[in-house]
C-alpha cells in the first residue's frame, strides 16, 4: 500500500473502530475477556485486582480519545469499570463522548483536575487537532518545549502530514481551561475512594501526586508516566507513596503503586 493511500485511509479506519466501539460495547469486552491477556507487569498487576472486584472504580486524568495507545481501555470494556475520564480538549473530548455513548457507566468529563480551582492555561501545539498532537497537551509549557527542541513533533507533523508554521514560535498556544482540586473533586464525587487513579499529564504527573492527600483518600492503585519526570521530583514521589503503604511496579515509560 502506497503512502498516500495508506495516510488518506488512517481517518476512515479510526472513524471506523470507533464506531465498532461505541455501538458494540459488550462485544469488544466480550474480545478483551477471552482474546486478550495483558503482556506487561503493571497491566498483569492490574488484572489480577480487576477480575474478581465485582464493582471497580476509577478515574483517568488525560484521557484524551479514550482509545488509542489507553492502558486502560481493554479493562473498562471488558470489566466494566465505573467512573469517570478527564480530558479538556474539544477534538478528543468529542471522541470520548462517542466511545462511551452506549456505556453510561462511564462519565467523560471535559476540563481538568489539578492543585485548584479556576482557569489555567493548557500549552497546545497550534497546528494539528490529531490525536498526535493533542496527545502531547501539558500544563508545563517546558515539556512541550522539549518536544519541539528535540525535533520528535516534526518528525511526526511530518509522519502525519500537518503543515508546520514558519513561525516556530507559533506552533504553541495556550488555551484557557477550568480546572477543579483534585482532592476536593474525589471527596466529594468519589466519596474520597476508588479502586485506580490513572495519571497521563505529559510532565505534570508529579505536581498532582505531590498533592494527593493520601491520608484522606483511599486508592487502591495510583498508575502515572514516570517518562518525563525529573529524577529528584520522581524520587520523592515514590517516597511518599512507599510511606504511606504503597508498593511500587515500573514498566517501560509507566509506574504502578498498589496499596495492599
Amino acid at each position: 500500500m502506497g503512502i498516500g493511500l495508506k495516510h488518506r485511509l488512517r481517518p476512515l479506519v479510526a472513524h471506523i473502530k470507533l464506531w465498532v466501539v461505541s455501538t458494540f460495547p459488550r462485544g469488544v469486552g466480550f474480545f478483551y475477556q477471552f482474546f486478550w491477556k495483558p503482556k506487561r507487569v503493571i497491566d498483569q498487576e492490574i488484572h489480577q485486582r480487576s477480575k474478581g472486584q465485582r464493582s471497580f472504580t476509577f478515574l483517568q486524568i488525560g484521557a484524551n480519545d479514550g482509545r488509542i495507545n489507553d492502558p486502560i481501555f481493554p479493562f473498562i470494556f471488558r470489566d466494566k469499570w465505573r467512573g469517570h475520564r478527564f480530558e479538556p480538549l474539544e477534538t478528543p473530548f468529542n471522541q470520548l463522548k462517542i466511545l462511551h455513548k452506549n456505556t453510561p457507566w462511564v462519565v467523560p468529563v471535559k476540563g481538568l483536575l489539578g492543585t485548584k480551582e479556576g482557569a489555567v492555561p493548557l500549552y497546545c501545539l497550534s497546528f494539528s487537532t490529531k490525536r498526535w498532537a493533542t496527545g502531547l497537551s501539558s500544563l508545563n509549557k517546558a515539556q512541550l518545549e522539549t518536544q519541539i527542541a528535540s525535533g520528535y513533533v516534526a518528525r511526526r507533523a511530518q509522519k502525519y502530514k500537518d503543515v508546520l508554521p514558519l513561525d516556530k514560535e507559533s506552533w504553541i498556544e495556550a488555551k484557557e481551561m477550568p480546572m477543579h482540586e483534585l482532592n476536593a473533586w474525589i471527596l466529594e464525587q468519589a466519596q474520597g475512594r476508588l479502586d485506580l487513579l490513572q495519571i497521563d499529564t505529559e510532565g505534570y504527573d508529579h505536581i498532582l501526586l505531590e498533592a494527593l492527600d493520601l491520608e484522606k483518600l483511599r486508592i487502591g492503585m495510583i498508575c502515572f508516566e514516570k517518562l518525563h519526570i525529573p529524577k529528584s521530583p520522581f524520587l520523592a514521589c515514590a517516597a511518599k507513596l512507599e510511606a504511606a503503604g504503597y508498593r511500587l511496579v515500573e514498566s517501560d515509560c509507566d509506574v504502578l503503586a498498589l496499596r495492599d
